[in-house]
């Protein structure tokens, strides 16, 4: 995995959240900070469909942690979803699994090549 962190020079407090290699391993309290949620892009690279899951929480057991909130990326689409009043959050915690179901958060598995590059615009 590679999470980065940018801030936008001049441009308030925004910052992009940024995990090229998004998977079942949950990327926890990326921004060490509470804030808000504007823009989640999310790339699927493969051909089957996938789901990201938000988790508002300092710890994240995959498989046992309910997810916030899933959002579903169709294969070989990018999908941009814009929350212009912003969602709030303590943590901003993460992962991409191929489930849909928030209580079953099944891991991808290692043969099935899925993998999400994502970005988040918060603060």
């Amino acid at each position: 995995m590679a999470t980065s962190i940018t801030k936008f020079e001049d441009a308030f407090d925004y910052k992009v959240v940024r995990e090229t290699v998004c998977n079942n391993t949950a990327i926890v309290n990326a921004t060490s900070a509470p804030g808000s949620i504007y823009s989640i892009s999310l790339t699927n690279a493969t051909t089957g469909e996938v789901h990201f899951k938000f988790f508002d929480a300092a710890a994240v057991t995959m498989g046992t942690t309910i997810a916030d909130m899933v959002l579903r990326i169709a294969g070989s689409t990018t999908t941009v979803y814009n929350i212009p009043d912003g969602l709030e959050f303590t943590y901003l915690s993460f992962a991409c699994t191929v489930s849909q179901n928030p209580f079953d958060n099944s891991a991808i598995t290692a043969n099935s090549g899925d993998t999400v590059d994502v970005k988040i615009i918060c603060t």
